[in-house]
């Protein structure tokens, strides 16, 4: 079971090789950085629905939970 490439010596020349073999790294904040004040304005939106669940009823302790809760008012 040998290998057809060899062993790199460092650890930075095995980084290197890796990123060369998986291709370009995907940047999720990309959306993030091209529109900064929406991005603000929905994490507020966001934060104040939150508030809302809270008062109303308490927030689940999980995301699943929630969810559920959205789809039973669907």
């Amino acid at each position: 079971m040998d290998r057809a490439s060899s062993k790199p010596k460092t650890v930075d020349a095995a980084k290197q090789r890796l990123l060369a073999v998986s291709g370009q790294k995907k940047d999720y904040l990309a959306p993030i950085k091209k529109n900064p004040l929406a991005s603000v304005g929905i994490a507020l939106t966001a934060g104040m629905l939150l508030q809302g669940v809270v008062r109303k009823g308490g927030l689940p302790p999980s995301l699943f939970s929630i969810g559920l809760q959205l789809l039973k008012k669907l």
